[in-house]
């Protein structure tokens, strides 16, 4: 199988391996959420994204402390941000990109999303709101082109349809026990004004991998990415590192690039629900 992703002039390696954090790692469409999330609000997580061995800037995920209400249901929202740094910048590429999404409590589905791109001079705001009584979602997206105007569209959803930060959060909540190494999980995501309905991830079994906080325990998962005239190369090109305790977060993900690799790494962390068992060296 392959996926086929829109090329736009304002895509970044940031912001496509970013994507990939946190929107591909989700859970099958039959799969439902376990009553208590493993996730808290309060949550903090932070990585460091490198290219090759260069620094290129810094991922944030945090749970609000507070609850939100969102069409007469209470939500956690969850902030994504993602900003290059000075290495980028003296290169002529500047980033500064935040995602928000409004997660609903007793379902963990998304009740409406915001983003906000900001890559060099290029401008992007996206809004999703998503009915699931019409099973439809309106999305409006303005762009800081001339004369630019708001520009609306209507999709048709499933129930378990994903955005692009909702779906990590809905996986830390699967239980995953019964996987086999090989397995496929496959789910729908609504990214940037395009429905893939049959986005697949391949379980690749468990394995213990270093990281600057210690050594741990992680679930290996490989989402099936394009490899076909784009930035990727190699038979798996992306493998995500998934802690095997009860927050279940990102550990690492590493990319082969048609020009080097990209690896993002957790590099801090606070109010979990419970401790990790990092192993010192």
């Amino acid at each position: 199988m392959s996926i086929s992703y829109p090329k736009k002039e304002h895509d970044s390696f940031f912001l496509i391996l970013l994507a990939l954090l946190l929107s591909l790692t989700t859970p099958p469409v039959c799969a439902k959420p376990t009553v208590e999330p493993p996730f808290r609000r309060g949550e903090y997580l932070e990585y460091q994204v490198y290219y090759s061995i260069v620094h290129a800037g810094t991922a944030i995920m945090s749970v609000d402390e507070a609850l939100h209400e969102i069409d007469n249901r209470t939500c956690y929202k969850i902030d994504i941000q993602g900003i290059s740094n000075d290495a980028l910048a003296l290169c002529g590429f500047k980033v500064k990109d935040t995602w928000e999404t409004y997660l609903d409590v007793e379902q963990l589905r998304p009740r409406k999303f915001l983003a906000h791109i900001q890559e060099n001079n290029y401008v992007r705001k996206e809004c999703i709101d998503f009915d699931y009584k019409k099973n439809q979602a309106r999305i409006e997206v303005l762009e800081n082109t001339p004369d630019a105007k708001p520009e609306i569209s209507y999709y048709p959803i499933p129930d378990a349809i994903k955005d692009l930060v909702s779906g990590y959060y809905a996986l830390r909540s699967i239980d995953i026990k019964k996987l086999k190494p090989g397995d496929a999980l496959r789910i729908s995501v609504l990214h940037e004004n395009k429905m893939y309905p049959d986005v697949s991830i391949q379980f690749l079994g468990k394995i213990t991998i270093a990281t600057k906080l210690g050594k741990i325990s992680s679930l290996v998962f490989a989402p099936m990415v394009p490899t076909e005239n784009s930035i990727f190369a190699g038979e798996r090109p992306v493998e995500i590192f998934i802690s095997d305790d009860v927050n279940k977060i990102p550990l690492k993900l590493k990319a082969n690039l048609v020009l080097g690799a990209v690896e993002i790494e957790l590099s801090n962390y606070k109010g979990l629900k419970a401790a990790i068992p990092f192993q010192k060296p």
